[in-house]
């Protein structure tokens, strides 16, 4: 058996067997480091330190405070009121605002776990207190918890950019059309199921009164996004200096102003933050090695010496890799998959001439769609968790909205222009 085929051999029939993603990675790494007679403790320590030491990891621990904080101080709770008015008067009430809400929320959080768990625990005990059938309220906002990490900040973006060298702040710019696309699609799909069953409207109408007391109690979580994203693009700060401000923003609005964060409080909620980062960065760490065991047995250059002898089309291309990428996210986290296949994809992407930051938002769409594909889609856990029902039924209730999702991801795919539209405007690429 050759080297590679040993390394996703233990890697499948591992993570086949309940193996955790870090342990199957690890051992598929050393089994293969071994065979080669390249196993050393220094080295294996070496490549996974090398893997994190990189100045904006830091935006991970960050954005996962930032978020923490945010969550803790009402910031969903607030964030629902607002949507509630904005778009609650739609057919289809309460599964827009579900909608608009983790929206809003994708641009704190940077994480689909983090918004589906964020507005779902508000969201869904509210819809089915008005009469929506629990496996749909679950889809709802699992499937928009798939916005959270396309919008910036993007928590799998920061991975991306820091794996290929791509500008974080481009690639953050080149996940916003993307992710509203992603808002309209869902909302579209809600309108219509709506209409088509006849739901009664089952909130208030719409006054400027009501949105406007809405904004006012919600305007210090709004204006998060609006620093972050004004941030980058004023080029007052970076993306990992971002994460700072932002983190230091969401502590003095939830002690100072929403006064729902304490000072005892502040502990436990930083130990769990660290605990989701280091969760996050010791995968990174492992994925660095695997990394360096594929490109030693030179898989990359294998992979496009073979797809440049084979496929002439660079959409071609991009289909392939998009049908590998949903395969692949049934079965990793969306983080894991991008450590684990940028280093293998980007080159071959790069030799038929696709720009690396379409390249890392592309597939980073795709892999979040992941989050709601079984068996390992955590929004499905997630969301089923706190509807209290069984993943079977939301697997079936979350089809539609998973088709919608597929249609802006071969939207972009096609369209190129969709992602690069306000990167070029910005960025020189």
């Amino acid at each position: 058996m050759s080297s590679l085929g040993l390394l996703f051999g233990v890697f499948f029939v591992l993570l086949l067997l309940g193996t955790p993603i870090l342990f199957s990675l690890a051992a598929a790494s050393l089994v293969v480091l071994a065979s080669i007679d390249l196993l050393s403790p220094q080295l294996v320590m070496q490549r996974i330190y090398a893997g994190l030491d990189s100045f904006p990891m830091l935006a991970i621990p960050f954005f996962m405070a930032a978020g923490a904080l945010m969550e803790q101080g009402g910031i969903s709770r607030r964030l629902v009121n607002f949507s509630s008015y904005l778009v609650g008067w739609i057919s289809g009430g309460l599964g827009h605002v579900a909608v608009i809400a983790s929206t809003i929320f994708a641009g704190i959080s940077g994480s689909a776990v983090a918004d589906t768990t964020a507005i779902g625990s508000t969201m869904i005990p509210m819809m089915k207190r008005r009469g929506y059938a629990p496996e749909f309220s679950a889809a709802v906002v699992a499937a928009s918890g798939v916005i959270g990490p396309i919008i910036p900040p993007s928590i799998p973006l920061v991975l991306y950019g820091v794996i290929s060298g791509v500008s974080i702040g481009a690639l953050f710019m080149g996940g916003i059309l993307p992710g509203l696309m992603m808002t309209a699609a869902l909302m579209v799909l809600i309108y219509f199921k709506a209409r088509r069953s006849n739901w009664e409207i089952e909130t208030e109408p719409f006054s400027y009164a009501g949105l406007w007391a809405s904004f006012k109690e919600a305007v210090g979580a709004l204006v998060m996004p609006l620093i972050i994203v004004g941030g980058i693009l004023g080029g007052i700060f970076t993306a990992t200096e971002a994460a700072v401000v932002a983190t230091v923003y969401a502590l003095v609005v939830g002690l100072f102003w929403y006064k729902e964060l304490s000072l005892s409080s502040l502990p436990d909620l930083f130990y769990h933050a660290g605990l989701n980062t280091a969760v996050v960065m010791v995968i990174v760490g492992v994925a660095n090695l695997v990394g360096y065991v594929l490109t030693i047995e030179q898989l990359p250059m294998m992979l496009s010496d073979w797809f440049s002898a084979k496929i002439t089309s660079a959409l071609t291309l991009l289909i392939l890799i998009n049908l590998l990428l949903l395969v692949a996210g049934c079965f990793l986290d969306g983080g894991s998959a991008i450590i684990v296949f940028t280093p293998v994809l980007l080159p071959v992407v790069k030799a038929f001439g696709i720009d690396p930051v379409f390249f890392g938002v592309m597939m980073t769409v795709n892999l979040m769609i992941g989050t709601v594909t079984p068996p390992v889609g955590l929004s499905l856990y997630i969301a089923s968790g706190i509807a209290g029902i069984s993943i079977a039924r939301i697997c079936k209730a979350i089809l539609p909205f998973l088709l919608a999702q597929l249609l802006v991801l071969m939207l972009i795919t096609l369209f190129p222009d969709i992602v690069l539209f306000i990167p070029q405007q910005l960025y020189d690429i």
